[in-house]
């Protein structure tokens, strides 16, 4: 996907929902709703903006955020969702979803992996 996730990703460093919110409002218009992929990609970045305002303390985002990844952690979460990335016959909605996670992860751990 073509979305500059920096801004977003810093404002669930800052958890800063009410802000994640406003980016994703701003980019309905450049995501494809019509296309399975990219609402997968919308639904994963909505899921952790929620993730983060419920403060479930077993959600992936909310302990990468609380610091209780290392860094080492976070590349092998990657590494798992792109191994489930490659698999043959995923729906492109789970294919989307999974490219969501992967990115912010990346941007989160500052290495592209």
């Amino acid at each position: 996907m073509e979305l500059d996730l920096k801004s977003f990703v810093q404002t669930l460093r800052e958890r800063d929902t009410k802000k994640a919110k406003e980016w994703l409002e701003q980019m309905k218009s450049k995501v494809d709703f019509n296309d399975e992929f990219g609402r997968g990609y919308l639904l994963a970045l909505r899921g952790m903006v929620t993730a983060l305002e419920a403060g479930g303390e077993l959600s992936v985002i909310n302990r990468v955020v609380n610091g209780e990844y290392k860094q080492e952690q976070v590349v092998e979460l990657v590494k798992s969702v792109r191994e489930r990335l490659s698999r043959k016959f995923r729906p492109e909605d789970e294919k989307g979803f999974d490219t969501a996670l992967v990115e912010v992860l990346q941007e989160f751990s500052g290495e592209n992996v």
